[in-house]
């Protein structure tokens, strides 16, 4: 079934007609990914949580996939739509050719009601969105920009995708307070919040992987590092301060990517630490289930999955002292094991604390879990989502381009929807 005529009703018609369509099921294309399944950042986690429980919700969810995922393509995987796309595979050219290829697809076949694109990279073909007459929502996750993977051009390209992506979505959507402000503070455009959700654990899922045992990893008798390994990371941050420990735990590195060479030649002479490489998922939960304490000394994020993930398993957490990380933690009675960016020396202090006392940060850490599943669950996160893409299909074309309020306009609440969280 096409929608498309619907959403162009949607967008111009206020009458109870169009309400009435404007809570159908819609069918969404998704730009941005690697694609599903995945768990190779905390984007594609994101993802896969959120448009699993849209499809729940009954929407038709079509998510374009690189060659990585081609075995995957045209398969369903909890109820949404794998379509592979192509790309060159270049380090600077992979992402921006990747959502070429998957747009032109979409707008060719002009099956879609909404685009969702993820990431900045995207944004820089959002004019073409603007032209076709499909309304574009935008996920922003971090400023990729400030990313080592992109400095000098690179860098300048994904700005100049976040100034189209500005001036040509209907709607951005950010992770975090501290986005929601950036986008206000740079561009004046008004953004909404929804942060990122995590799944309820499966302990028989996560028990079933021998992790452990291919390690030599003993419950709660290792320090865990979970992410990518790239410079805005500062692993190296968590292997220094790791190595001044004077402990029998293991420090886990879990993750790849192009700074791995340099942290194996870093940790070389201190056995205790153990690089797994890239885990999937049942993997995962294992290493965040038993860890003594996750540690984390990220200078750039936008709102990390994986110290969400590691609050879901009430496990402890010493991280570094930035917004997105005390926007999750912030609010946790008795939280104290952040450190400033770069600080080292304090790393280490606090990891040593959290090692010696770990009765006292562990019922801390039930606190943050009990926050963690209260405030950040997807069902409840898929129907804020969900608003969202009904205001982009009402709001009439260039509404929010030429910064006009929202309240010249009819909302999901006064019309009968639902009501947008911000």
């Amino acid at each position: 079934m096409n929608f498309g005529n619907r959403s162009a009703l949607a967008r111009r018609d206020p009458s109870p007609r169009a309400t009435i369509l404007w809570r159908a099921p819609l069918k969404i294309a998704c730009i941005g990914t690697r694609g599903l399944p995945s768990s190779y950042s905390g984007l594609e986690r994101a993802c896969e949580g959120l448009y699993s429980a849209l499809a729940e919700r009954g929407h038709a969810i079509t998510v374009y996939c690189r060659s990585e995922s081609a075995a995957h393509a045209s398969e369903s995987y909890r109820g949404i739509q794998l379509r592979s796309a192509p790309a060159i595979q270049s380090k600077q050219l992979e992402t921006l050719t990747h959502a070429a290829s998957s747009l032109i697809h979409a707008l060719r076949r002009q099956r879609y009601d909404l685009i969702h694109l993820h990431a900045l990279a995207p944004g820089i073909f959002s004019r073409l969105c603007r032209a076709s007459g499909i309304p574009t929502v935008s996920t922003v996750q971090g400023l990729d920009w400030q990313r080592a993977k992109w400095k000098g051009l690179g860098a300048k390209v994904l700005e100049f995708a976040e100034v189209s992506m500005v001036r040509n979505v209907d709607q951005i959507l950010v992770v975090s307070r501290d986005l929601q402000q950036y986008y206000a503070d740079r561009y004046g455009r008004e953004t909404t919040y929804i942060p990122n959700g995590v799944e309820p654990v499966n302990a028989k899922e996560y028990e079933g992987s021998t992790v452990l045992q291919e390690f030599g990893l003993k419950s709660r008798g290792y320090v865990l590092y979970l992410g990518r390994l790239v410079p805005e990371k500062r692993v190296e941050d968590v292997i220094a301060g790791y190595r001044g420990v004077r402990s029998d735990y293991k420090l886990v590195i879990a993750g790849e990517g192009c700074a791995e060479a340099d942290l194996r030649r870093l940790a070389a002479e201190d056995k205790r630490v153990v690089f797994v490489g890239h885990q999937k998922k049942p993997a995962v939960h294992q290493l965040l289930h038993h860890a003594a304490v996750f540690a984390s000394a990220s200078a750039l994020e936008g709102l990390p999955m994986s110290l969400l993930e590691c609050m879901l398993h009430g496990t402890p957490a010493v991280v570094s002292d930035i917004a997105p990380h005390r926007e999750l933690l912030g609010e946790v009675d008795g939280y104290d094991l952040s450190f400033p960016p770069g600080h080292v020396e304090l790393l280490r202090t606090k990891l040593e604390a959290a090692l010696v006392r770990q009765g006292e940060y562990r019922r801390v850490a039930e606190l943050g879990q009990r926050f963690a599943s209260e405030r950040h669950s997807w069902p409840e996160i898929a129907e804020r989502t969900e608003t969202v893409y009904y205001d982009a299909l009402y709001q009439p074309a260039g509404h929010a381009r030429l910064g006009l309020h929202r309240k010249q306009f009819p909302t999901a609440k006064e019309i009968g929807g639902r009501t947008q969280a911000t």
